[in-house]
């Protein structure tokens, strides 16, 4: 007959303490694991905000031109400051592919990130001054209607017909002029719901500032410096060849405080290798 025996009270305790052990270090390699997996969600979520947000920025300035002493329809940058710009934003471009009337356009082979839009954008087109002497110059023109309906002529492709503001020189224009799309836009710093964003609005439109990315710390979350040709800062807004942006975007972190990351990009303009 065998004889079978039980665990002892000593033996059950040291057990439980060995378990109790045996979790205490599970649980703070779990809550480890969690607060690095959470560090390093923040630090890719804030990394992403700054570098989509400067190729944002990059891209709305890069297409801008500014002319020492040009006439204002030569000059893109209409007004800046340390935390905002106001500019002639390139929507487009297309190319005259049928002898326009003197309020009519159609351009083909248009690219752009939409359509224009009647109110809203400016055609501006490229017309001589002076034939003989083969100056140009970039001539504005509102948009006050815009069709799609009818194809250019041969094997153009589709056309866009645009009806604009009348002006002797549009009838002059000839086939392959090319024509650029714009609008007046303002990219700035403000504040909304307790935080700090960059926004974006269309001014031509009337639009309202809308978020393009946040939250920043507050204050200096978004900033620009204007430089000239030769590097150094520039109040004028018609000497700018290049612009330095600064992006710190923040996230909260509970119990250790806030995360920041700063993103500084330098955009050089159109014109920046002109003479």
């Amino acid at each position: 007959m065998s004889r079978r025996r039980g665990f002892t009270l000593v033996e059950i305790v040291i057990a439980l303490v060995i378990m109790l052990v045996v979790a205490g270090a599970l649980h703070k390699l779990l809550v480890a694991t969690q607060r690095l997996t959470l560090s390093q969600s923040q630090q890719v979520s804030l990394q992403s905000n700054v570098r989509a947000g400067s190729l944002a920025v990059a891209n709305e300035l890069r297409e801008l031109s500014a002319v020492a002493g040009g006439a204002p329809e030569q000059n893109d940058i209409l007004r800046i400051g340390p935390t905002a710009v106001t500019y002639r934003a390139m929507r487009g471009v297309g190319f005259v592919c049928r002898t326009p009337s003197a309020n009519g356009l159609q351009i083909n082979r248009f690219s752009g990130h939409r359509d224009p839009q009647a109110g809203r954008d400016s055609a501006y087109v490229l017309v001589a001054a002076d034939p003989a002497a083969g100056a140009r110059f970039w001539l504005p023109l509102a948009i006050t209607s815009v069709s799609t309906g009818a194809a250019c002529p041969g094997n153009l492709g589709p056309g866009i017909s645009l009806t604009v503001s009348n002006s002797a020189a549009v009838a002059d224009l000839e086939v392959g002029t090319p024509v650029r799309i714009t609008e007046i836009m303002e990219l700035r710093l403000y504040r909304s719901e307790g935080h700090s964003w960059l926004g974006a609005r269309s001014v031509s439109a009337g639009e309202a500032v809308q978020p393009v990315v946040g939250p920043l710390v507050d204050g200096e979350g978004f900033g620009l410096e204007y430089l000239s040709r030769l590097g150094v800062p520039t109040a004028d807004p018609t000497s700018i060849a290049s612009i330095r942006v600064r992006l710190r975007a923040v996230v909260e972190v509970p119990a250790t405080g806030n995360r920041e990351e700063e993103l500084i990009t330098q955009v050089a303009l159109r014109n920046a290798l002109q003479p």
